[in-house]
């Protein structure tokens, strides 16, 4: 593009962008400009500061330089028959409480001005304007400053004609969603790219995006790899609230006259507010003194400031706390007086701040025709009619020296601190969802039957809660540092509530309500279930009831309030069931259910949790969501079928029934992610698409973080399935290529291959974070939490050495040591001490996590380390002996919200007991030469089929006594013990030139069996012989004295007078030097000297350090599964 004929895209379509486009056509009419923005010009309702119903057009600054340039756009909103009509000159009344209004009135003075302008003592100026005033917050004044010229001017409709003026005159205006900058191989930018994938090309590309640039920028960069266009701390995006009042034909008389009003605090180190004259509507409009900015991290360690992410940054979405703010201005200004207004609109404004509050101008200087036209600090209105004017002085380098380094991208800039409007807060801590209002005609009953309630439980709560803290305290040292961040104490696993609350709805206490929504967002949004927004439940009157109630009886077990959780979930049940009656079920109906569901599961009540979940899946059958072409028509409610359909199965996953004749098959609902490169795969019966999930992701062809997690989890579904069919003796050799195992760890490393890098653990740098940037961007690192545990948790269980020394029992050919037991015990040990690594992290962060899953993988973890106790190898003992505390601690600190796993946590107890062979639940010095692992409740545990107190009926407060199903009791007894025996092992030779891919070779020892609980024990003891000479010929012969394990079954007897012969299964691994004998079998270069070796042909994991086993000094941190 040569330069007689330029072309000019101009992103963004405000203030700065209209007049820089309105400039450009007047001077170039045969230039090629093009207005691209979001929103139409002519939309009835738009984002940002510069659409708004009024703006103050004054000159009344401090600072000279724009002292001058506002009287310059103040002219023209005077005599320019474009821009008059707009402008109302009412004046400003301005409380002074500094020397701002001698500084005015000289700069007027040295800019020849004779406006009307004149600084009165405050006891004169309260009595102007028929002391409309009086009223106003006068402390601290000095004087008053009073300038008849200034007013103001009706914003959007001023903005609307001036860009039809522009479009008249040839300027092109294209209404689309700009979602990067585009650049060519040289790094010059080029244009934009549209959020519909559509190119926009210029020779000068004009940025005039306001509060969104930092973003749009951030993205840019990231794209490009053009690091140095982000904003920096250059701009930081930034919203104020504005309020509305009516007034009535008799104030507005009072009032239709009135100046601009504005309370100067400045020399108090406060933002300045002020007040805007009624419009004919009869609307007086005001600001807040709230400034804030809304912190994220929009790709993985990349954290701005932005509007919200909604199409309208939901600006209408109004807190009470900022509600507040506007109603603490208004009584600064008009006293008594505005008691009785009634308040008909709140908005949220966005701009663009800089720390001086200039505004800048200026090329972009990491790319050739780029330019930024932005960062109005929300004062840049007043200068609409000569911006453009600046702009093209800019592009022209005709700036005055002044303007130029004043309004540069690359300057040095001021201390925030030194600027009162800067904003002073950020918006996740304004946020307070607005509650229902009580229902006066219902409260005295509800109140009534509340109190009742409260009393029957009041004794047994106290009681309850009393027991709880003993119990945890005698588990629980001075030594143990290591706790998570959880929420609240729950007072009691059951709450019983009398029947008659079940024939009358329940009140809602507004504060409770808008904390029960909050508790939700903070403890349960995307964590793991997704069902709706933010802006989806912002406004709770229009919650039905039933939704409402389950929220409550979701969230309260996380408050003060937990003894009204029973209450909530009786009422959220019947309304439900009376929607189902009625034939009014909608899709709040359904999230009423997954709410419940996941309640129960909290809870460990397992059956109701089961029939809630299975009741909400044949509704979603019955309304075919579960039918992906459901969803190829979009409406405005197809995302949130989405994210309701997969939250389902996200709970099925994880707590859902496995065996049985009527369990679902999984690979219905297998979800799928976007295959890399030309691979293609079998359509799973086409589930419905995933949602749109962006939080974390690089591009928009990127799976977002809860949707890799939902992916992960059906993959956890099919460990549990797996789990499950063994415990029924249901097991394939796992070697085998057709077996379960082999099917589960293709789908995983499928899975694991789908998974975008911006996810993975190296990209992201979890453990680089800090607490504040985790708890600002928890809706992505708590799925991300959950993504990581599962990613551990499937190879851990799929290959925890339980399994297949039970199988053996039924299995002879699991009992031969060849490379499949290597290989799965080094996975279950190396994941399991993954998952320690995790546990670590999110206790030192304190990120409180409240699903039980996660409770679940602790205690996998902890029975693989519990296995690994008595290790001859010293520093693999105290390593597990590390690892198993710690992962108790964890287990323990989800018991005050999650009875589900007090449960987990009881039989992980009783194992250990049963293990140590004492009531010392310390093994902080346990050297045992065997130990005792119980079969039931390693079932009990793997399977996660813990309730609430095993004395409970599981089904209660869903099956009559009639129909509930009889549960035995764990049997804990001898006869159900594995006995795991340090022992001898005989020689071995192994033959290392194949990379340790062949089986070694062994002598099976003889086998003999006893009576009852007599155990067979074979010794062969050799004498040790290293014949380090040998490695040479790629063949060493190793004869040494080692420790093998011996799993012993005691089976119980079946008569009274005989009892059947044991069966006893003896594993012999491949020896070296004395080191360890529980795991020998399975991962020999672990304890050897690695000289060895050298051989070893497995690129899975890097060598150890000379001396050292992986899990060992600073090997651990070399793995190379650090890379997912």
């Amino acid at each position: 593009m040569t330069q007689s004929n330029p072309s000019y895209l101009i992103v963004g379509a405000g203030v700065f962008g209209v007049s820089t486009a309105y400039h450009l056509i007047k001077k170039y009419p045969d230039a090629s400009v093009t207005l691209v923005d979001k929103d139409a010009f002519d939309a009835d309702e738009r984002v940002a500061a510069s659409w708004d119903w009024n703006k103050v057009v004054r000159a009344d600054y401090d600072d000279f330089t724009y002292c001058q340039l506002a009287l310059e756009a103040q002219d023209v909103f005077k005599t320019d028959p474009l821009w008059k009509p707009h402008f109302h000159q009412t004046g400003v009344y301005w409380i002074c409480r500094s020397d701002y209004a001698q500084n005015v009135i000289d700069h007027h003075r040295k800019l020849g001005r004779k406006d009307d302008i004149i600084a009165l003592p405050v006891s004169e100026a309260r009595k102007l304007y028929k002391g409309l005033f009086e009223d106003a917050d006068y402390s601290g004044a000095k004087e008053v400053l009073v300038n008849r010229a200034s007013g103001w001017a009706a914003a959007g409709d001023c903005l609307r004609a001036v860009t039809r003026e522009a479009l008249r005159l040839g300027v092109k205006y294209v209404t689309a969603e700009t979602a990067s900058l585009e650049f060519d191989q040289r790094g010059n930018c080029t244009g934009i790219r549209t959020t519909t994938g559509e190119t926009l090309t210029a020779s000068h590309t004009i940025l005039s995006t306001g509060a969104y640039t930092p973003k749009l920028l951030e993205l840019s960069a990231a794209k490009s790899g053009l690091h140095n266009l982000r904003a920096g701390d250059r701009i930081l995006a930034a919203g104020i609230t504005t309020g509305m009042a009516e007034l009535d034909e008799e104030e507005y008389k009072k009032y239709a006259d009135m100046p601009v009003g504005f309370q100067g605090y400045t020399g108090h180190g406060k933002p300045f507010i002020g007040s805007i004259p009624p419009t004919k509507d009869r609307e007086l409009k005001w600001w807040g003194a709230k400034i804030f900015s809304n912190t994220s991290e929009i790709l993985p360690g990349r954290h701005v400031s932005a509007p919200p992410p909604a199409k309208d940054y939901s600006q209408w979405k109004v807190s009470r706390q900022l509600k507040e703010d506007i109603a603490e201005q208004r009584n600064l200004w008009y006293g008594s007086k505005s008691a009785d207004w009634k308040m008909t609109k709140h908005r949220i404004c966005w701009d663009a701040f800089t720390t001086s509050s200039d505004f800048i101008i200026s090329p972009h200087s990491a790319a050739k025709g780029l330019y930024v036209a932005t960062c109005g600090s929300f004062h840049g209105f007043k200068f609409f009619p000569v911006l453009g004017k600046y702009v093209i002085q800019m592009l022209e380098d005709s700036l005055s020296p002044e303007l130029k380094t004043r309004w540069a991208w690359d300057r040095e800039r001021p201390d925030h601190l030194q600027n009162p409007e800067y904003p002073n807060s950020e918006l996740s801590d304004l946020v307070d969802p607005v509650a229902r209002p009580n229902h006066p005609a219902r409260q005295g009953q509800a109140q009534q039957q509340q109190q009742q309630q409260q009393q029957q439980q009041k004794q047994q709560t106290h009681q309850q809660t009393r027991q709880q803290q003993a119990a945890y305290e005698d588990v629980t040292d001075a030594s143990e540092k290591s706790y998570s961040a959880t929420p609240p104490a729950r007072s009691s696993s059951h709450m019983h509530s009398s029947s008659s609350h079940n024939n009358s709805s329940v009140v809602f206490d507004p504060d409770e309500m808008a904390a029960g929504v909050e508790l939700y967002f903070k403890y349960c949004h995307r964590q793991p279930i997704w069902c709706f927004e933010r802006d989806e439940v912002g406004a709770y009157d229009s919650l039905p009831e039933e939704l409402a109630s389950s929220i409550l009886a979701l969230t309260s077990r996380f408050s003060e309030r937990r003894d009204h959780m029973q209450l909530y979930s009786s009422n959220a049940k019947t309304l439900v069931m009376l929607r189902i009656a009625n034939g009014t079920v909608d899709i709040t109906t359904i999230e009423s259910l997954c709410l419940l569901s996941y309640a129960s599961f909290i809870d460990g009540n397992v059956h109701l949790g089961q029939f809630h979940l299975g009741l909400s899946l044949q509704l979603c059958r019955s309304a075919m969501l579960d039918m992906e072409s459901v969803y190829a028509v979009e409406d405005p409610t197809t995302d949130r079928k989405k994210r309701l359909f997969w939250s389902l199965q996200v709970l099925e996953q994880s707590y859902g029934r496995q065996d049985g004749l009527l369990s679902f098959p999984n690979d219905v609902r297998r979800p799928t992610l976007p295959a890399s490169g030309n691979h293609t795969e079998q359509d799973f019966s086409k589930a419905p698409p995933l949602p749109r999930d962006e939080l974390g992701t690089s591009t928009p062809s990127e799976p977002g973080i809860w949707n890799t997690s939902v992916c992960l989890g059906w993959v956890w579904s099919q460990v549990r399935k797996y789990v499950s069919d063994c415990a029924r003796n249901i097991l394939k050799e796992p070697w085998r290529h057709d077996s379960t195992y082999a099917k589960v760890l293709s789908d995983f490393m499928e899975t694991e291959n789908r998974i975008p890098m911006c996810h993975r653990y190296d990209s992201v740098k979890f453990y680089e974070r800090t607490m504040d940037e985790l708890k600002v961007n928890r809706d992505y690192w708590a799925p991300w939490l959950k993504e990581q545990f599962t990613y551990h948790a499937i190879p851990t269980v799929l290959n925890h050495p339980f399994l297949y020394i039970v199988g053996a029992q039924h299995n002879p050919n699991l009992g031969i040591p060849n490379t499949f037991w290597r290989r799965s015990s080094e996975q279950a040990l190396l994941h399991a001490t993954w998952i320690v690594r995790m546990i670590d992290m999110v206790v030192d962060k304190q990120v409180p996590l409240v699903d039980p899953f996660f409770g679940h993988v602790a205690a996998i973890a902890a029975t693989v380390h519990l296995y690994y106790c008595c290790a001859a190898a010293a520093r693999l003992k105290n390593k597990s002996n590390t690892d198993f505390a710690k992962c108790r601690r964890f287990l323990k600190s989800f018991i005050p919200c999650s009875a589900a796993c007090g449960a987990l946590d009881r039989n992980l107890d009783r194992m250990t007991h049963i293990a140590t062979g004492t009531d010392n639940m310390d093994v902080e010095d346990w050297m045992p030469s065997k130990m005792y692992l119980s079969v039931p409740l390693m079932w009990e545990i793997l399977q996660f089929n813990s309730t609430t107190d095993l004395q409970e009926i599981p089904t209660a407060g869903l099956l009559d006594a009639s129909l509930t199903p009889a549960v035995p009791p764990v049997d804990t007894s001898d006869g159900s013990t594995l006995e795991i025996i340090v022992a001898t092992s005989p020689e071995i030779s192994i033959n290392i030139a194949d990379g340790g891919q062949e089986a070694p070779s062994y002598k099976r020892p003889p086998v003999s069996s006893g009576q009852g609980g007599d155990n067979a024990t074979t010794n062969n003891n050799t004498n040790h012989t290293n014949n380090n000479n040998n490695n040479r010929n790629n063949n060493t012969n190793t004869n040494t004295s080692a420790n093998t394990t011996t799993a012993t079954t005691n089976t119980a007897t079946t008569s009274s007078s005989s009892s059947a012969p044991s069966r006893t299964a003896v594993f012999d691994p491949p020896t070296v030097e004395q080191i360890d004998s529980l795991t020998f079998n399975t991962t020999p270069w672990l304890y050897a000297d690695p000289s060895q070796l050298v051989g070893i042909g497995d690129m899975s994991y890097p060598q150890s350090e000379p001396g050292n086993a992986w899990w060992e000094g600073e090997n651990f941190n070399n793995i190379l599964f650090n890379q997912f």
